[in-house]
């Protein structure tokens, strides 16, 4: 896979057609920084697709391209990561215009704390106990952004998912291969498994964390590190709800309900934290993993919000970053529609 990448970055760099790559390169400790390339002769440190997911690739492609230079830019992504620079530019964080997104059949990542042990842990996809937990379930593992390097079913080729990733291919004078059947049968298959994968999570989550106090109990051991907010990718208000000092309650209410009733719970602002945090992601979540990933707590937080996305994004029928054309579902005013929520 990285030899087909490295091969066209270099040709695209060469051709001038791009003047600048960002892709992971190897850093030291087993680190995989982004990097953004200009030079040819910098590709000897190139990752394009590194065993983990230490910064998303979506969340550097926003930092980047806030004061974005003249030329375009080709960004190699991860599927999730290009869906999720793609709803960043239906939020107004990522300007793609001039930015082509090259992702790839994606083997997964490993998880943060197992490959820390030695480094060498690498993701199989054949072999799930390699993965991250919500790799394991994703059913999006390919076919995103503007091109896909496609590694299976017989196939080893790029193929144009956009008149973007089309016109970048007939530039530097390659062709995708015309019959891609047997790729298309590898992703439905693994996609099944996935799906069923998924459903038995689901399944476990539900039973195990329902109602108010599941929730509670889930995220008891919930630290406040915040740190599954630093890493998501689309979370980018600089002030988030959970810190706005009009959210929280005066000393005097809850003196007030506690003589009421004998005695008053403090509300505790890491669940309600967490809540809010589904609400805001449920419709854009990518399920990434980032989250979950992050967390000192080992909390199922990925899977929790990916849960709640699946549910929301059905009842819309939305995909997130999937389509850069669907319009965000809150944006978009439809006469008919939610009536069976309806008093």
């Amino acid at each position: 896979m990285n030899s087909i990448l490295m091969d066209l970055l270099e040709k695209a760099l060469v051709s001038g057609i791009v003047s600048s790559v960002m892709v992971p390169s190897r850093g030291p400790d087993n680190s995989f920084p982004w990097t953004l390339v200009t030079d040819v002769s910098a590709l000897n440190r190139v990752e394009p697709v590194p065993p983990v997911m230490s910064v998303h690739g979506a969340k550097a492609l926003a930092s980047f391209t806030q004061s974005m230079p003249e030329g375009k830019l080709l960004a190699v992504m991860r599927p999730c990561e290009a869906r999720a620079a793609i709803e960043l530019s239906k939020l107004e964080q990522i300007d793609l215009g001039n930015i082509i997104l090259l992702t790839m059949d994606c083997p997964g990542a490993v998880p943060l704390k197992e490959y820390g042990e030695d480094g060498t842990m690498e993701p199989d996809i054949n072999r799930p106990e390699t993965l991250r937990p919500l790799c394991r379930q994703c059913t999006e593992f390919t076919s995103a952004g503007d091109l896909c390097l496609a590694m299976h079913g017989g196939l080893r080729t790029v193929i144009p998912l956009t008149s973007g990733g089309q016109e970048l291919l007939d530039s530097l004078g390659m062709k995708a291969e015309s019959d891609t059947s047997q790729w298309k049968e590898w992703a439905n298959a693994l996609r099944g498994e996935r799906e069923k994968v998924r459903a038995e999570s689901t399944e476990k989550l539900k039973e195990t964390y329902s109602g108010l106090q599941g929730l509670v109990e889930v995220f008891s051991g919930c630290i406040s590190c915040r740190s599954c907010r630093t890493v998501c990718p689309i979370c980018y208000c600089r002030l988030c709800f959970i810190d706005m000092k009009d959210r929280r309650s005066p000393a005097s209410a809850h003196l007030e309900r506690s003589r009421n009733s004998g005695a008053a719970r403090l509300m505790s602002n890491t669940l309600l934290f967490h809540i809010g945090r589904m609400a805001h992601m449920s419709l854009s979540c990518v399920s990434c993993g980032m989250c979950e990933d992050a967390c000192p707590s080992d909390i199922p937080t990925g899977r929790l919000v990916s849960m709640v996305s699946g549910n929301t994004t059905e009842l819309f029928s939305y995909s997130a970053g999937r389509n850069p054309e669907d319009p965000l579902p809150l944006n978009t005013y439809q006469l008919e529609e939610l009536h069976e929520y309806e008093d």
